[in-house]
């Protein structure tokens, strides 16, 4: 057949000039603009001159399908176009049209509806259905030339439509989404696929004798209500934070105290409750006739299409959990090699709130008495312990590959504070040292409480992929540090490779595939020390800046993870994670500055002792002695570790070289 579509280049009727075409059918169309890679039989203009381009252009047609209307336009504007339509087909013989109208049209009453509902038109509803309701019914009264097919399709859901959400939910200032109605409310989705393949089944059909009038009404049987597909633009899109829904009883308080207002200052009614009313009612769809004839399936997997409308992505994998699981011994004898300062601070304590029982040698050339025990079995006099199946070196990098190579044959388990590595040349020399023992790095920070709340919920917010990310780092100057070997900033890499790394390791932890450094821009002080990077780099086509400081007397860090669905911001110094959705906006800096004071209140108590909150030494020390979770381990190995340790040695190596 010879079919012709009016504005085949709208969203509703993407698609469907192809369908046709696969169906056998000689296709023409009709827009007012030119489309882009138009054809022969894809015309051109004013529906003023419809009638005659098409009349010159066909001359004749069987079909005749309808999408056109003047956007934002009145209802005498569209019924004016809808004449001009009705008059062109009527000179071109069609012998079956089919107008598209709409599931709007449709009474705003609780209970169920069929294809036999008659279009309403009535001044509480929004203009579009309005128009929508007016054309339809204008139509029906005019045409009586040959067979009326009328289309009522329902939200049409496809890629390429703008807003998903818009009309069922609005978004708050505070991230949440507030539904527009009752929460019972069928969302009325149909998949423009379904759409094409109805309209095409219609045209195929054999022409009938005379004139006859049809209507079909297409509303996916699985359509979600409005809190469930609500649910999921927020869980799976980013939408917000989560849904409110009121009560229709509170709405509809609501709408009449506000009508009584608007009543006031305007000096005329006002029935707000009638025109939310569709919005409250529950209205069920019957298709069942639609669906016998045409014999269609109109079911469709409504989220994995809003998937594709934002061609959602799976979220990133938290390095370390896609590695084989290995079993953590537990230890009897416990090996430090070096106790210095994070040693006293946090090894020994973590060792006591975890209860660790077994004994603990040590090695370390600046002591000769052991530190005080409180509860720990600490060997009196130095001397690593020829037993001992587990070490912990905490001893500065310079002297560890001497330190590895003297361990006790009975050493199978290593823990390592960090960095494992300064330089590419040391980090094959430290995989080479460590060949045969189960080896892992201090990466304290990933199990730091703000750290944890992300992770938590990146499990329970699907981000979609990474787009960006960035770190903004600055620290004092190494030349205030005790050690000397600190102070040493360029020789021994420090800021970047020490003060820096587990910030990077956060930055750069959901990032995947090899690191491009595109832009490195370094300045070192007076002292020969780091002073400033700026840097740009990218993975897999995710962009990363990262600006490191020392030396401006301030001690802030700020990681933006910007994904899909959502932002997500972690800060040190204090402690704070804050999630944002749809930008950064008032709400999210009064969150930061909340989450800040509670975090430094918590800093304040652990110096005071009176609690301790960051735990992150003890998990990762629980871990490694066989009494806490064998995962932590398995995520800070060697192994998992590496991809960090190549781009870290990478960036140093052109940092200081």
């Amino acid at each position: 057949m010879k079919i012709l579509i009016l504005a085949s280049s709208s969203f509703a009727a993407t698609g469907l000039p192809e369908s046709l075409t696969a169906a056998g059918h000689v296709v023409w169309t009709f827009n007012r603009s030119p489309l882009a890679n138009a054809g022969p039989q894809d015309l051109s203009g004013r529906y003023e001159q419809l009638e005659d381009i098409a009349a010159q252009a066909l001359p004749t047609c069987d079909v005749l399908i309808n999408y056109a209307i003047v956007k934002n336009g009145t209802i005498e504007q569209n019924i004016a176009m809808a004449d001009l339509v009705m008059s062109a087909a009527r000179r071109l013989g069609v012998k079956r049209f089919i107008h598209i109208s709409s599931i709007s049209v449709l009474p705003s009453i609780t209970g169920v509806v069929n294809e036999d509902a008659a279009a309403v038109e009535a001044r509480w509803k929004g203009i579009y259905s309005r128009v929508k309701a007016a054309v339809e019914t204008h139509i029906v009264q005019q045409w009586t030339h040959a067979e009326l097919d009328v289309v009522r399709p329902g939200f049409i859901v496809a890629q390429g439509l703008v807003d998903s959400m818009v009309g069922t939910g609005m978004k708050l200032p505070t991230g949440q989404v507030l539904g527009l109605g009752n929460r019972r409310t069928v969302i009325m989705l149909v998949h423009r696929d379904t759409v094409n393949t109805a309209l095409t089944r219609m045209a195929s059909a054999p022409l009938p004798e005379g004139f006859q009038r049809k209507t079909f009404m297409l509303v996916a049987p699985n359509a979600p209500d409005r809190e469930e597909y609500l649910d999921f633009h927020c869980r799976e899109m980013g939408r917000g934070w989560c849904t409110l829904h009121f009560p229709a009883w509170l709405w509809r308080v609501g709408l009449a105290c506000g009508s009584l207002l608007l009543s006031l200052l305007k000096r005329r009614p006002f029935r707000l409750v009638k025109l939310f009313e569709h919005n409250l009612n529950v209205r069920t769809y019957d298709c069942a006739r639609t669906v016998a004839e045409l014999g269609l399936d109109m079911a469709f997997d409504w989220r994995q299409a809003l998937r594709d409308l934002v061609h959602a992505q799976p979220s990133p994998v938290w390095p370390g959990q896609d590695k084989p699981m290995t079993e953590q011994s537990k230890a009897a004898t416990l090996g430090y090699i070096g106790m210095g300062r994070i040693v006293m601070q946090k090894h020994l304590p973590g060792l006591r709130r975890n209860r660790f029982a077994g004994g603990i040698s040590w090695s370390d050339p600046a002591l000769k008495e052991a530190p005080p025990s409180d509860g720990l079995k600490i060997a009196a006099t130095p001397g690593l312990d020829l037993a001992a199946t587990h070490a912990v070196i905490t001893a500065p990098w310079t002297v560890r590959r001497q330190v590895i190579a003297s361990l006790p044959a009975s050493v199978t388990h290593v823990l390592l504070e960090k960095p494992l590595a300064v330089s590419r040349a040391q980090l094959g020399e430290m995989q080479a040292a460590l060949a045969g023992r189960q080896a892992a790095v201090l990466h304290n920070y990933r199990f730091k409480p703000n750290v944890l709340r992300y992770r938590e919920f990146l499990k329970q917010h699907p981000s979609g992929a990474l787009r960006a990310v960035s770190l903004h780092y600055e620290t004092p100057s190494p030349a205030i540090e005790q050690s000397t070997w600190i102070k040493q900033e360029r020789r021994h890499r420090i800021v970047l490779c020490d003060f820096a790394m587990h910030y990077l390791d956060l930055t750069w932890l959901l990032c995947e595939g090899a690191m491009q450094v595109n832009r490195c821009g370094v300045c070192f002080n007076d002292r020969d020390e780091l002073e400033t990077l700026s840097a740009a780099m990218s993975f897999n086509g995710v962009s990363c800046d990262v600006l490191i400081r020392s030396g401006c007397h301030q001690r802030q860090c700020i990681i933006t993870h910007h994904f899909q669905n959502y932002s997500a911001e972690l800060r040190f110094f204090p402690d704070v994670f804050v999630p944002m959705v749809g930008g950064k906006g008032m709400v999210d800096d009064f969150k930061l500055g909340c989450t800040g004071l509670i975090s430094t209140g918590g800093k304040v108590l652990e110096k005071l002792g009176v609690c301790t909150f960051d735990r992150s030494h003890d998990q990762v020390l629980a871990a490694f002695t066989g009494s806490g979770d064998p995962s932590i381990i398995n995520e800070l190995s060697v192994t998992s570790l590496l991809p960090f340790y190549q781009r870290l040695t990478t960036l140093a190596d052109m940092v200081y070289e």
